[in-house]
């Protein structure tokens, strides 16, 4: 069963995306590699098991005032809801700056600046989608993102997860029967097929088994999606 979640964010985020010398660039949406991540350490920490907690998620994307902000592309530029990708980083985002100190001169050690961009616990919560057949395992608390450690990350669900048909759902990068939509931003990533055409932009990724607790990368597995907001033509 698909189960629609919400996540309230309680502290800063960091979606890990592309580095720019010193600087760790965030994503500004939650892919679902992370989100099965960050669920699947929640439960093991919680309990024993030896069986797959679920194989099948979407991406999540903020909500902002009771508003998902689904992706899209527009005169070039990537988009959530209305607010184009330099409104929500002037928004929503900031870095923290930080070093590591030699404990003895009390220096900052050579190289080791480095700047972490993060996502602003700005009254944003996060909406996906789930298959589970237990809801009752969804983790109530989760952290996410990179730099845990350093207080990032932390999210709790908001509300029950709510039963969902989710008729547009997307199964292991691929819809169901590639009947995917036509001229509809996606809001997840699809798998490149030279016979596709589309509008927008393509990411270089690698495909887990997501048959397993641990999530292992597939042999020779790099490939190219189609990412979100980019339309099938």
């Amino acid at each position: 069963m698909w189960y629609k979640l919400t996540f309230k964010q309680l502290q800063p985020i960091n979606l890990g995306y592309k580095k720019h010398g010193v600087i760790n660039e965030t994503r500004i949406f939650i892919t679902g590699q992370t989100m099965w991540g960050a669920l699947s350490n929640a439960y093991a920490k919680t309990e024993s098991y030896n069986e797959t907690l679920f194989e099948n998620i979407t991406c999540f994307y903020p909500m902002i005032d009771n508003e998902i902000l689904y992706p899209k592309y527009k005169d070039g530029e990537f988009y959530l809801g209305d607010m184009s990708e330099r409104e929500f980083r002037y928004q929503f985002t900031t870095t923290y700056l930080s070093t590591a100190i030699n404990p003895l001169s009390k220096n900052a050690k050579d190289e080791s600046l480095h700047e972490i961009d993060v996502i602003l616990p700005k009254d944003i919560s996060w909406v996906g989608y789930l298959d589970i057949e237990d809801k009752n395992k969804i983790p109530k608390e989760i952290y996410i993102g990179s730099d845990s450690r350093y207080g990032f990350g932390l999210m709790k669900l908001d509300g029950k997860p709510i039963e969902d048909d989710f008729s547009y759902k997307v199964i292991k990068g691929k819809y169901q029967d590639d009947n995917y939509p036509k001229d509809k931003p996606l809001s997840n990533f699809l798998e490149f097929k030279k016979s596709i055409k589309f509008e927008g932009k393509l990411e270089l990724l690698a495909q887990f088994d997501f048959g397993e607790n641990n999530p292992k990368v597939k042999e020779n597995s790099g490939a190219f999606y189609i990412g979100v907001g980019s339309k099938v033509v």
